[in-house]
């Protein structure tokens, strides 16, 4: 019974923690939540009441994204974990399920995965916050967080959206045997492929850095509202792009 406590009263800690967050942009706050004994063993049920959001998941299947929500969504990722670092913890389930559409282009983080920085070296991956986004150095249950995890998630949710929404492996792998993003021209491709290294120390550090990284990708090449769509290379084969012309071509019947 004591453990499913302290269990209950972590996630209200967390819910708190949201609330807090939430007064400024970057985060989407419950509209009220309920944690209640098990009535029929032990633990508690936690009930979280929040008006309907579409989230980045359901976009991925309801319409193409641009490269202004893409770079949007990227800015606005940088800067909502940057508040809750300056809060004094690590968000670490960052995953299109957890990231929601706010206005037209705005994109907010609206879920719990909340841990103390000043902790990370003592606490191994929150069971419940493992997802296909968490960054391969700390499934192992004997491993530490380390303050990029974030990155690597910002950075591989990154990824799905310049590569037809579609990650590049099933499971978790090693970032070297990722390829790049089909649709990401070459510099999307360094800064999102930086995010994911293997390598902690070899990430960007903060997403202040990130976030910078593409700010100065913006002023560079602007940033236009259309779909992201394939980037056709000189080694693309020419069949892919247009038509064989040595095949004979078939005229309509007159009529």
């Amino acid at each position: 019974k004591k453990y499913f406590e302290d269990r209950a009263k972590e996630l209200v800690k967390e819910s708190e923690v949201l609330q807090q967050l939430a007064r400024n942009e970057g985060f989407f706050a419950y509209d009220g939540y309920q944690i209640v004994p098990n009535e029929e063993g032990a633990g508690y049920d936690l009930y979280i009441l929040s008006r309907y959001r579409r989230s980045l998941e359901r976009q991925f299947l309801k319409k193409p994204i641009t490269h202004l929500e893409a770079l949007n969504l990227g800015l606005d990722m940088c800067a909502a974990l940057t508040a809750c670092r300056r809060s004094g913890y690590l968000y670490v389930d960052l995953k299109p399920e957890n990231i929601y559409l706010f206005g037209d282009q705005e994109y907010r983080i609206g879920d719990l995965g909340f841990v103390k920085l000043d902790s990370l070296k003592y606490n191994s991956m929150p069971g419940k916050y493992i997802s296909r986004y968490t960054a391969p150095e700390v499934l192992d249950p004997l491993a530490t967080l380390n303050d990029t995890v974030d990155i690597y998630s910002i950075g591989l949710v990154l990824y799905q959206v310049y590569n037809n929404g579609e990650l590049p492996f099933e499971g978790h792998a090693s970032a070297e045997e990722y390829p790049t993003p089909v649709n990401a021209d070459y510099e999307i491709a360094e800064i999102i492929m930086k995010a994911i290294a293997s390598d902690p120390k070899d990430r960007w550090q903060t997403p202040i850095e990130m976030g910078q990284a593409l700010v100065a990708y913006m002023q560079r090449n602007g940033a236009h509202d259309t779909p992201i769509v394939p980037i056709y290379t000189q080694e693309t084969p020419v069949t892919e792009i247009v038509a064989d012309e040595s095949e004979p071509v078939e005229e309509p019947p007159a009529e």
